[in-house]
């Protein structure tokens, strides 16, 4: 064994899990601040160690290089941030969102986080700050339960169907509002914004779908992973855990992003009327990397989504649509185009040749916009790789 004795505060010592005849013998160390080390490779040599609980003979042993004390999930040793198969030690891996390509599969816990994790077969619970959460099926990011916080050690117990955390942050320096005992059972979210974790290229993309001015990061109905931008923000040292996405945009004066309630302003017309409850008010151009230097040029099937949540009459937002600096939609008027206001329309062009960015131009007909109910905005693009 190495590197799993004495490191950090709550723990720290050497420990042991078991599991369908296999024993982990592993570090329990369970401080949130040492995130430059971790990055700068200091726990490189924390190590993971299988044995036969039947002989005792060494199945499989790494470094593992995990921040927190590790967890068995059914087959899965989840070493935070990381997870390796119980029986072969061999690490998880996912498929990227916008390329396809195998990366290891990972998760980011950001804000403060001493505590070790606890789980059922479907979902993490952890402090994240707050408290956080983590749905393993759906995988899209961890979310988070704000105002209260699980205690320093393990005090989040998922039983029956409801995860119970009893008060156990009394007396610690981090404070919350809500210091009280909890009990969570399951619902029907419609807000359920996740912060997603991927390393790996971003390119070539075979398939993107942002969301603009959404608080996270959400999967639709298809699985689809939307990803909200601009990005969650997260502190220097978690920014390489992150999901790291760079558009380049510009807006006319006074635009911005801009969001509602798709509770409180529902959209019809869709089965996923959160993507359409927030746009980028009043923008000009956005230039998505689609292509790095070193691929070929491709094709590409581009989706924009629209929808009008402050004007009731057809006229008073109408502009052009140019991609890749040619006209392909001329006097586009939202609600007429959607059938009246609060209503989700999607156009969709086809064949549209990238080097390396796509870009994307919204010109306003009233080229003096006076207010920003009259400028052009954009909700939410798709693009799918043709080739």
């Amino acid at each position: 064994m190495t590197d799993c004795s004495k490191i950090g505060i709550g723990g720290g010592e050497l420990t042991a899990m078991y599991r369908d005849g296999i024993v982990v013998l592993c570090g329990a160390n369970a401080n949130g601040h040492y995130w430059k080390q971790f990055l700068s490779g200091e726990f490189s040599r924390r190590r993971l160690v299988a044995l036969s609980a039947k002989s005792g003979d060494e199945l499989w042993a790494k470094d593992a290089n995990y921040r927190h004390r590790p967890i068995i999930i059914g087959d899965t040793v989840l070493a935070e941030p990381w997870a390796f198969d119980l029986a072969t030690g061999k690490q998880k891996t996912r498929s990227h969102p916008l390329t396809g390509a195998e990366t290891p599969w990972q998760f980011l816990r950001p804000g403060h986080h001493c505590g070790a994790i606890s789980a059922c077969p479907q979902m993490l619970l952890m402090r994240s700050g707050h408290t956080g959460y983590y749905d393993l099926r759906d995988d899209s990011g961890i979310r988070h339960f704000a105002g209260h916080r699980p205690g320093c050690w393990i005090n989040a117990i998922a039983a029956d169907g409801l995860a119970l955390m009893p008060e156990a942050s009394a007396g610690c320096l981090c404070l919350h509002p809500i210091t009280c005992s909890v009990a969570l059972e399951p619902r029907s979210d419609h807000q359920r914004w996740g912060i997603y974790s991927a390393g790996g290229a971003n390119t070539p993309v075979q398939r993107l779908a942002v969301n603009f001015g959404a608080p996270g990061d959400r999967r639709d109905t298809n699985g689809v992973l939307w990803f909200g931008y601009p990005r969650p923000g997260l502190s220097s040292d978690r920014k390489a855990m992150g999901f790291s996405l760079e558009l380049q945009t510009e807006f006319l004066d006074g635009g911005k992003y801009f969001r509602q309630n798709s509770e409180a302003e529902p959209v019809a017309g869709t089965d996923r009327p959160w993507v359409f409850a927030s746009c980028a008010r009043g923008l000009k151009r956005c230039l998505l990397p689609l292509l790095s230097e070193e691929d070929e040029p491709a094709e590409y099937t581009v989706r924009l989504y629209f929808a009008e949540l402050e004007n009731e009459q057809a006229g008073e937002r109408v502009f052009d649509i140019k991609l890749q600096g040619q006209m392909v939609l001329g006097g586009f008027d939202v609600v007429k185009e959607a059938g009246g206001s609060h209503r989700a329309v999607v156009r969709e062009f086809r064949d549209v040749r990238v080097s390396r960015n796509l870009k994307i131009e919204l010109v306003p007909r009233d080229e003096t916009v006076s207010s920003m109910s009259r400028a052009p905005v954009l909700c939410g693009v798709k693009v799918l790789c043709a080739q």
